[in-house]
């Protein structure tokens, strides 16, 4: 997955015998008019993807499309918009929406169709058989992942195809790295790299997605997912006066001033940095699983990518971010039924693998193996609970996140902000964000 992909880089017949009550309870649940009543279901439906035709995602499911249509006959009317795809489809939403279904990351779904109570509820999808597996989709997609995309009322808003998040990145065959436990253990592993001189940290601090990354993930390790929350949702602002944030956060000034980050890391233009860092010019760098994919052609040679995670800070959390990108399918569609069985038949392992072996990136299933570059990554999705990504901020709490957050983050990686500043300075944000708010 690229940068542009988030925020960016998918032949077994279908037995409708096998979909049974689960398709037909699906007309009721999308809302849909089709002649389904009668047992045959819908003939076709129309998908607007998030992806542009020649990417390889796109390649995936367009594959899964063709055969879809030649085991089923249902006809499958796919447009490929790219990024932008929700914004094209809002418009329509609230009488009958132009798709019946739409992927896009976890935030984008979230806000689009559950947070605007456009949504239909995908429980029939997650009830149907997965085609030639005997399984439902509920078993095949790992439910501690399935937690984070429902909506307000419980309901599941999207089916996910592939899966995300951060990691601290480097190149195994120069600086082979167990997780550090403690903050201490992190700072040995950037001593030991300024010890070879090498760079211990790259860091694209012109970036705001980028340079929010150290002060949002270390107060996650400090305080966990929901704890963020519960900072960012605090109206009065008093939550930002517990000492523990300060503390928290002078953790990352501390790397701004010890100089840990490589030369230039404020001064120039992303991916300068990310780039950098694959010539082996810095020993790690905290950033998303599309860095991989991203600096694959700038790479030295053999650089074998791996990552490990912050550790927790004085007894806090210790899981992993998980982003998601998937299916939705709108409350107003008209072929939900038909489009629920598609997103069934994709899950397949013979056709979802094709996200890892030519998309190169993760699945939620966990028994088709992540690209190599990933394999560390997808180990701890496994083997660890999970968070939303960034603490679901952005989907939780609108304009918060880029309005209160970000801006001071990036002053702080910056060197324009002390720790002290960034609390007080987000506090006032917080406060003036939530007076708008109602």
């Amino acid at each position: 997955m690229t940068r542009s992909s988030r925020s960016g880089r998918f032949r077994r017949s279908i037995s409708f015998a096998a979909l049974g009550l689960s398709a037909l309870l699906a007309v009721s649940a999308c809302g849909s008019s089709s002649d389904a009543g009668s047992g045959g279901g819908s003939g076709e439906f129309t998908y607007w993807s998030m992806w542009q035709e020649k990417e390889p995602q796109a390649q995936v499911i367009k594959a899964a499309i063709d055969s879809f249509t030649k085991d089923t006959g249902v006809k499958v009317n796919v447009q490929w918009h790219g990024r932008e795809v929700m914004k094209k489809l809002t418009p329509s939403l609230r009488t009958k929406a132009a798709a019946d279904l739409v992927d896009q990351s976890m935030n984008q779904l979230g806000n689009g169709l559950a947070n605007a109570g456009q949504s239909a509820d995908l429980t029939f999808v997650y009830n149907l058989e997965v085609p030639g597996e005997g399984k439902k989709v509920s078993e095949v997609i790992p439910a501690k992942y399935v937690d984070y995309l429902k909506d307000k009322d419980g309901k599941p808003f999207m089916v996910p195809y592939e899966v995300t998040g951060e990691g601290i990145w480097f190149n195994a065959k120069e600086n082979p790295t167990e997780q550090p436990k403690t903050w201490d253990d992190f700072l040995k592993l950037l001593d030991a790299a300024k010890a070879k001189g090498v760079a211990p940290l790259a860091l694209d601090a012109d970036n705001t997605g980028v340079a929010k990354y150290w002060p949002l993930l270390t107060l996650i390790r400090a305080f966990g997912s929901e704890g963020v929350q519960k900072l960012a949702s605090d109206r009065s602002g008093a939550a930002w006066d517990d000492p523990k944030v300060l503390a928290t956060l002078t953790k990352v000034e501390q790397l701004v001033k010890g100089g840990y980050f490589a030369p230039g890391y404020n001064s120039g233009q992303y991916p300068a940095q990310q780039n950098l860092w694959a010539q082996n010019k810095a020993a790690y760098i905290l950033q998303g699983s599309w860095v991989t994919s991203e600096t694959k052609t700038y790479a030295a040679s053999g650089f074998e990518y791996s990552s490990v995670q912050l550790p927790q800070i004085e007894g806090g959390d210790d899981a992993v971010g998980v982003n998601f990108f998937g299916f939705g399918i709108p409350k107003t569609a008209e072929h939900g039924d038909a489009a629920g069985k598609f997103v069934a038949y994709f899950l397949n392992k013979s056709r979802l693998e094709g996200i890892s072996t030519k998309a190169d990136n993760i699945t939620p299933r966990s028994d088709i193996a992540a690209p190599p570059a990933l394999t560390s990554l997808a180990k701890s999705f496994q083997e660890k609970s999970v968070y939303p990504s960034g603490a679901a901020l952005g989907l939780k709490f609108g304009g918060w996140e880029s309005t209160a957050f970000q801006p001071v983050a990036q002053s702080l990686m910056q060197g324009k902000a002390s720790a002290a500043d960034f609390v007080s300075q987000v506090k006032a944000k917080s406060v003036e964000f939530w007076k708008t708010q109602g």
